[in-house]
């Protein structure tokens, strides 16, 4: 299966950098055909720019994305990790999505009907937040899960889409982590299957 993994974060010791090692460890030991995209490694520029020069319905088309989109072509099953900050992704993740999952590259309108065009891949998405999780859903509503679950990847066509929240991350103790990572291993390691199918239903991930 080709898996591609969108990573962003900018602290190699983070826990999310863990996140990623034990990602990779996984797909590789299933054997399964990997790219990694590590946003601040690539220096991508999230600020999305278009004028009289640069017109927005033009952006499919981007050179400078190109090889972005070309890595999300070629996958069947896409894997984001990242932290949550102010309740939203990385800005650099967000203008990933800005400038990358353009207009007549990841969706069209048929009419006033949006259909998406990244139909027959699904994704998987990891992130950290501090907040305890309780707060998040009931205070927060998951409008961090919301904004890139419902209102980005499915828009997108992507199926299913499944979360993996780990929660109170700042105050968790070493042993905790240690569990985390363990589950990440375990679900990349194990959870696709070779016909790009995810099979496996995790107890605290939501699948969509």
């Amino acid at each position: 299966m080709n898996v591609l993994v969108i990573y962003a974060h900018p602290n190699p010791k983070s826990f999310n950098a863990a996140v990623l090692e034990q990602v990779e460890r996984g797909l590789k030991e299933a054997g399964h055909t990997m790219a990694i995209v590590d946003l601040y490694k690539d220096n991508f520029n999230p600020v999305l720019i278009y004028n009289d020069q640069i017109r927005r319905r033009d952006m499919k088309d981007d050179p400078v994305t190109a090889r972005y989109r070309e890595l999300i072509l070629r996958a069947e099953h896409l894997i984001f990790i990242y932290p949550v900050w102010w309740y939203g992704t990385p800005a650099i993740l967000k203008g990933f999505f800005d400038r990358v999952l353009a207009s007549g590259f990841a969706f069209t309108y048929e009419g006033l009907v949006p259909k998406g065009l990244l139909r027959g891949k699904s994704a998987w998405v990891f992130y950290t937040i501090d907040s305890p999780g309780w707060y998040a859903r009931l205070f927060r509503r998951s409008t961090e899960w919301i904004a890139v679950g419902y209102a980005t990847l499915r828009f997108c066509g992507l199926r299913p889409v499944k979360r993996f929240m780990f929660t109170g991350v700042k105050r968790s103790t070493e042993s905790r982590r240690r569990k985390w990572l363990a589950h990440v291993y375990r679900q990349a390691r194990y959870g696709l299957n070779h016909s790009g199918i995810p099979w496996t239903q995790t107890v605290g991930s939501n699948r969509m």
